[in-house]
């Protein structure tokens, strides 16, 4: 009994709870080290793949809106020429200053982006086109800005971004299954020419007043006795306008291009004399839409300044018809009021009250003109400048 208490008395003393714990598991102590670095590594990634990725859809968006612009912008510069390649370059070029990226602080530069030109809206490209380019009617931009990123790189990821964006845009044939064109039809001052007998940079008659004659009161490309003697052939109702008559059916048609009938070549318009009131007030709310005040500049010598380079809405397509007389002596016979084609028109900021004075617009060309060394109208049919891709 008595040597039972002495070795009671000798054992180890009862340890705490806690030193307990830490006497007998030890290994715990590095498990939560680990798992507590495991964890702040999966932190930091996830907040690199917030901020960075974060940057590089803010870029891309700058980089498409680059793209977009300066595709546009060249498209509308080709010719048919060397001189068309090279202004649209020039195009881009502008729109690199233009456009910035890296949260609108940063211009794009020659280095991240590339320009290349093809006679389809699928290539094959090239970045310089013989010459003459012939048929090159489609620009494709490349903006591929590098960008640095600073929490990715801690988990091992290169230390930048590369961020792509591409836009084609091209010279297209416009076409007219339901309306796309203004309601107005000049008369053809030829029946074979692919022009109609027009002079790109002059202005044409597309509503004629009641009491026309040659004069002050006429436009300057048709304001010759022989075609004011045609225009008065088609008395006095009847002076440019086509199909529509209330003033609300007018004004959606001028502003939205809107028309009921669909018209192609070869069909024939019957013209109206419309609402003169509502048809000023819309053709001047469609033109002040435009924020290029100046028209068509003519500059003897330098026909890389001449055009217009406003933001497009004030030019506009029209059917093209063949005179209240037509072409009887045409194989086969070409009749009165004919579509003969579609063409495009720059219209003025104004137009006069007076319904006896023309209204005019300049003519810009037509698909079936061929190269004119001012715009890109090649082929048949009416055009529009617009991104495809």
């Amino acid at each position: 009994m008595n040597r039972l208490k002495d070795q009671r008395k000798h054992a180890s003393p009862a340890c705490s709870a806690s030193d307990c714990r830490s006497s007998r598991l030890p290994e715990q102590k590095g498990f939560t080290l680990i798992a507590t670095a495991v964890c702040l590594i999966a932190l930091v990634s996830v907040a690199g793949l917030a901020v960075d990725l974060g940057r590089a859809f803010i870029t891309k968006n700058e980089a498409q809106a680059f793209a977009d612009a300066a595709a546009i912008s060249a498209a509308r510069e080709l010719n048919g020429k060397s001189t068309g390649i090279t202004n649209a370059q020039a195009a881009v070029t502008t729109a690199r200053s233009a456009d910035l990226w890296n949260l609108g602080t940063t211009a794009f530069t020659v280095a991240n982006t590339t320009v290349d030109f093809a006679t389809t809206a699928n290539g094959p490209w090239v970045a310089a086109p013989a010459n003459p380019p012939v048929g090159y009617g489609f620009v494709r931009v490349t903006a591929s800005p590098n960008l640095p990123v600073f929490l990715l790189p801690v988990v091992g990821s290169s230390t930048s971004l590369t961020v792509s964006a591409r836009s084609v845009a091209g010279v297209v044939p416009q076409t007219f299954p339901r309306g796309g064109y203004l309601p107005f039809t000049p008369f053809a001052h030829s029946m074979t020419d692919p022009d109609y007998g027009f002079v790109i940079g002059q202005a044409y008659t597309v509503l004629w007043p009641g009491n026309v004659r040659v004069g002050p009161n006429g436009c300057a490309g048709d304001n010759t006795q022989q075609w004011i003697d045609n225009a008065n052939a088609g008395g006095g109702g009847e002076r440019g306008y086509f199909e529509l008559q209330s003033a609300s059916s007018i004004s959606a048609a001028i502003l939205g291009q809107k028309q009921l009938t669909p018209l192609s070549v070869g069909d024939i318009v019957n013209l109206t004399n419309g609402q003169k009131q509502a048809e000023q007030n819309a053709l001047e709310t469609l033109a002040g839409r435009d924020t290029d005040l100046t028209d068509y500049q003519p500059i003897p010598g330098n026909p890389a300044a001449t055009g217009y380079h406003g933001n497009g809405v004030r030019l506009v397509v029209m059917p093209i018809n063949s005179g209240f007389t037509g072409d009887p002596a045409h194989i086969p016979p070409i009749l009165p009021n004919q579509v003969l084609g579609f063409a495009t028109f720059l219209l003025p900021m104004t137009y006069g009250n007076s319904g006896n004075k023309s209204w005019c617009m300049i003519y810009m060309g037509s698909k079936s003109a061929g190269s004119d060394g001012l715009s890109p109208y090649t082929g048949a049919g009416a055009y529009v400048t617009k991104l495809v891709q």
